[in-house]
């Protein structure tokens, strides 16, 4: 074995890593190499397969795997079109070392998810297995790598599994039919004219997938999957010498096959002309604008090349703030714009990209806005107060990033080092790219930014692709209306854009705050208790889980339920809409500049039962989040231009949703299992939005938030509560208190009494969609929330192993659960699919047959086993997290719910016997009480 170390010493030091590359006189050597992380472990093996090795405690306990296989859709031949993809699945579908499905069902054992914790993708030009297992069970940590070899290398094709694999993959392909589908297909031949990658979409063709020959397919796994196309990644709670040892022992004699195939790296061809490719859909539900200009791809190795990169970023972030201000004017004529630079599809190409959607009738006026706004930075450039902003901001951003350099997710450092294999994006570690990114930052000059606009928005490479409704009344730009567009936007006149902002203190009177009356300790789940004179409570558990976060949950009973129906909706919009407007002195445009380099997100909601806050900030930023706080309760604003901007991009983004099948089956789903309710909106109507009043969203928002004395702050994160209270008592201490006694209203929509069975017809693709809707009283205890959380993964499980595996007749059955104990205690199940229109009613007889099996028998002991782990699991890795506390917290004190039981769930999991989920059940499930809701495509009987 040939070891090869890409990285530095460990025992490096940051100080001699920065003095090397930016030398003793600050002068910066553009060509050093960008060094890998060394805390990663990178090696070969002989026969070419590349490993990737780190030990990191974040979450502990677990390990993520990954088999990276550099081999996607793009390598198929003619006949083996989604086939790629097919050889994903049959990795799940039987192995050498795990026959038929067992490999899902040994796993489902240990607590791993399917599809949360082992899954995989396959793309253009890769396939990547992911796998997340517990690493204290001796001897599961030994399996995951024989899992991994067996995918590398022993899977086993077996022809009965590949039949019946065919109607799963079907079946996810018809999941992807529809609006888009038929755009893409429109679209995408023009945009990737003269490409390979215009014939290799990953799902491919569902006549090759119904009718290719078992040996097609097993000769794309022999060809493709081979070490020298492989890597392996471990990240985890695991010792690097050990994992390093079972990769040998697991990969050393995987042997490539004689006479490779080649494996060409396709790109994608230039154009002289633009290319246009205009594709409308009467099942659309929103326009889209999209534009390319087309570039070859920039190396990611050094730190010229790092400079480059954070230059352009630097440029986007700029325009992209330009077209947020734009988006906030009523008559913006778009609802949102971005622009981005990157990797565009192949390996081979980046683009310079713009998305936008048009308003209604108005996609040439944002294609003109867009191209207006380039053409404004190639003229003008940027200011040098945007600039100024921008450098803060991305700056803050790796800060942040370096300060959590010990608490980084292990899948997120998995995903890093598949990048660095695929396509070898960088991997110096955080702290070195924010040392990089410090030192590089004041060398870039505005200049330099602006300049990008010349090398990115050139006259050739463009493609173009517009998409939307097709509807009576609807205006499509033809190709000559757009080309005429591009031409004009090279010539028209334009003045510099003008930065209006001027800096002021957010908060400008003096706060005098308030005294605490009360103090109390937790010591069980470790969080201190204050109770300010003005009523205001509030909860602070420290935490160690991130080095640069706390997260704030606030709420006060009320809610929109204390408002009559015909205020519903601007009580249901009235915190978006403030929220849009800014705070204070300053509009939302203001205030985003305001923020700029700060790591903080705050915002207020009014829910059906409550309102409140949801936020985060940085330790350095949360005096800033405690104003905006203060301003959202003492200074809201009653901006006229952002109200008449946010209904104006809500009509548009709610307009064409009821054309759409899939969207109308939602609506219907919801309104047939609520019947008679008038608060129930999934997607509001024209009229709806205009019944919303600028005076009643500002008068019931100001009513939610005139009096702090009934409202509890929780903040959990990195603090010490001490350093923090004086802050917390000045700027919470200063909220208004009446000390009104309120609560909610009980205006919840009821379940639709009986059986209610219907099937309505909508769209023409051979697609179908089921919805079973369950919902019953619940008495709210610890004990039946456990329960109906259980039985939720048992038949998430069962439906999965029946109607999935054994039947072939869905791709992801999904189970919804949703559990209330205000405004009355009940919960809700929703059960959802996609299918063939003649296997609705077969799949619903099964889904019932599996809720009869357990009302009659109560869950095997192997699925309560698997439920059990699931939960435990799961359970372990929230614990270390910020906003699980967050939550729970709030439910001990909206909800009453027992602190006890957060730290000795396990116990109480393992508890819960068979019978006790049968009984449960019985109770829970009454299978006369019912709702189903069937989607079939026009013109299709059901069968």
């Amino acid at each position: 074995m040939n070891r090869i170390f890409y990285s530095m010493a460990l025992t490096a030091s940051l100080t001699i890593l920065a003095g090397w590359a930016f030398g003793q006189n600050s002068s910066i050597d553009y060509s050093y190499p960008l060094p890998v992380d060394p805390s990663v472990r990178v090696g070969q093996l002989d026969n070419g397969l590349v490993y990737y090795i780190r030990q990191n405690s974040k979450p502990e306990k677990r390990v993520e795997l990954r088999l990276a296989v550099n081999a996607g859709s793009i390598l198929e031949n003619d006949d083996q079109l989604g086939l790629a993809h097919f050889t994903e699945h049959m990795c799940f579908n039987g192995t050498k070392t795990f026959p038929k499905n067992e490999l899902i069902n040994f796993l489902q054992k240990t607590g791993v998810q399917f599809g949360a914790d082992i899954n995989a993708y396959t793309s253009f030009d890769e396939t990547v297995y992911m796998l997340q297992l517990p690493t204290d069970e001796p001897g599961l940590v030994d399996k995951g790598f024989q899992v991994l070899e067996d995918w590398a290398h022993n899977v086993t094709f077996d022809g009965k599994e590949i039949d019946k694999e065919r109607g799963v993959i079907v079946e996810e392909w018809r999941l992807g039919l529809g609006a888009q589908d038929r755009m893409m297909k429109k679209f995408l031949p023009v945009i990737l004219k003269g490409s390979h990658y215009a014939e290799r979409v990953p799902i491919g063709k569902v006549e090759v997938l119904e009718n290719f020959k078992h040996e097609t397919l097993r000769s794309f796994y022999h060809d493709w999957y081979r070490p020298n196309l492989q890597a392996i990644v471990v990240v985890g709670d695991i010792d690097p010498d050990s994992a390093e040892k079972q990769i040998i022992t697991h990969f050393s004699g995987l042997k490539n096959p004689e006479n490779n195939r080649e494996r060409i790296t396709y790109d994608l061809p230039g154009n002289e002309e633009p290319l246009i490719a205009i594709a409308t859909d009467p099942e659309a539900t929103q326009n889209m604008l999209l534009l390319f200009w087309k570039h070859p791809v920039l190396d990611s190795k050094t730190l010229g090349d790092l400079k480059t990169k954070i230059t352009g970023e630097l440029f986007t972030s700029m325009l992209n703030q330009r077209f947020s201000e734009l988006s906030q004017k009523p008559d913006c004529p778009f609802v949102f714009a971005n622009a981005g630079y990157g990797k565009f599809l192949t390996r081979a190409n980046d683009a310079y990209l713009l998305a936008t959607m048009p308003k209604e009738n108005q996609t040439n006026q944002a294609l003109s806005v867009l191209l207006a706004e380039n053409q404004r930075i190639k003229q003008f450039g940027f200011t040098a107060t945007e600039y100024a902003r921008q450098k803060e901001d991305m700056l803050s951003k790796y800060e942040k990033a370096a300060n959590e350099f010990d608490k980084t997710e292990s899948s997120q450092l998995a995903g890093e080092y598949v990048a660095n294999y695929l396509t070898e994006d960088p991997i110096p570690g955080v702290q070195k790219e924010f040392i990089f990114v410090s030192k590089l930052l004041p060398e870039i000059t505005l200049e330099e930014v602006n300049n990008l606009a010349k090398q990115w928005i050139t006259e050739k490479n463009l493609a173009l692709v517009i998409m939307g409704p097709e509807k009576v009344g609807l205006q499509v730009p033809t190709e000559a209306e757009v080309l005429a567009v591009i031409e004009k936007s090279r010539t028209v006149e334009l003045t510099p854009y003008i930065d209006t902002y001027v800096e002021a203190p957010l908060v400008q009177e003096k706060l005098t705050g308030a005294n605490i009356t009360d103090k109390k300790y937790n010591s069980e789940l470790a969080y201190t208790e204050l109770t300010l004179s003005n009523g205001v409570k509030i909860i602070l558990k420290p935490t160690a889980f991130k080095n640069d976060e706390i997260i704030l949950s606030a709420f006060s009973p009320g809610g929109n339920s204390l408002y009559p129906d015909d205020l519903f909706l601007s009580a249901n919009f009235a915190a978006s809409i403030i929220d849009q407007s800014g705070a204070g002195e300053l509009d939302n445009t203001g205030l985003q500049k305001k923020l700029k380099g700060k790591n903080i997100s705050i915002s207020p909601y009014i829910s059906d039962i409550k309102e409140g806050f949801n936020g985060s900030a940085a330790p350095k930023d949360l005096e800033t989040l405690l104003e905006l706080v203060y301003l959202y309760f003492k200074a809201p604003r009653k901006d006229t231009s952002a109200f008449e901007a946010f209904i104006s991009q809500m009509e548009n983004q709610m307009k064409f949703m009821k054309g759409n099948p899939v969207m109308t089956f939602y609506d219907t789903l919801f309104k047939t299992a609520f019947p008679g309710t008038n608060r129930l909106i999934i997607f509001p109507s024209e009229d709806q939005l205009k019944s919303i009043k600028l005076n009643d969203v500002s008068t019931i928002y100001n009513d939610r938030f005139a009096d702090a004395s009934d409202f509890t702050f929780i903040f959990v994160g990195n603090f010490d509560p001490d350093s923090i209270t004086p802050m917390l008592v000045k700027y919470l201490g200063s909220l208004p208190s009446t000390g009104r006694k309120e609560s909610w209203q009980d205006k919840a929509p009821v379940f639709a009494a009986g059986v209610t069975d219907i099937t309505f017809k909508k769209g023409t693709d051979p697609q179908a969609m089921v919805g079973i809707g369950l919902s019953e009283p619940l008495e709210w205890n610890e004990e039946n929330v456990l329960y109906i959380n259980m039985l939720k993964e048992i038949l998430q499980i069962k439906l999965i192993e029946v109607i999935r595996e054994k039947l072939s007749g869905v791709y992801s059955p999904q189970i919804m659960l949703n559990l209330d104990k205000y405004p009355k205690p009940e919960f809700m199940m929703g059960i959802l699919f996609g299918c063939s229109p003649k296997t609705t009613n077969k799949l619903t007889k099964a889904v019932f047959g599996e809720i009869k099996t357990i009302l009659k028998n109560g869950p095997t002991a192997e699925d309560l086993t698997k439920a059990k782990e699931a939960l435990i699991r799961s359970r372990e890795t929230d614990l270390e997290k910020n906003s699980f506390w967050a939550s729970k917290i709030e439910s001990i004190c909206f909800q009453d719910a027992n602190p006890s039981n957060i730290l000795n769930f396990k116990e109480r999991v393992n508890a819960v016997t068979s019978d006790d989920l049968k009984d449960a059940a019985n109770r829970f499930f009454k299978i006369d009480h019912y709702v189903r809701v069937v989607l079939m495509p026009e013109g299709v009987v059901k069968k």
